[in-house]
């Protein structure tokens, strides 16, 4: 059986998978970082994505009416990103 989503419910799906998949990659480096069993984990974590518009979205600081449904709990991908704790490709 073949689904068709609309391009809006893909990025939207992509942008919020891609910040789950980021929080849950600065908690892990954070954890490691703690229990000191790496010396050093300074590199910034880089989440791949296929999706342009969800890329561009992680990327936008500020909030626009395509992203306005999306939740606020999913916008802390645009915060990791501005302070260089997470890069979105």
């Amino acid at each position: 059986m073949m689904v068709w989503l609309p391009t809006d419910s893909i990025t939207e799906v992509e942008y919020i998978t891609a910040s789950e998949a980021a929080k849950e990659a600065v908690w892990m480096k954070n954890y490691i970082q703690e229990l000191g069993v790496v010396p050093s984990i300074g590199e910034l974590v880089v989440i791949l994505c296929d999706n342009n518009a969800a890329i561009a979205y992680a990327k936008e600081l500020r909030s626009h009416y395509h992203s306005k449904h999306i939740l606020r709990c999913f916008h802390l991908l645009r915060e990791m990103v501005s302070r260089g704790d997470v890069r979105v490709d």
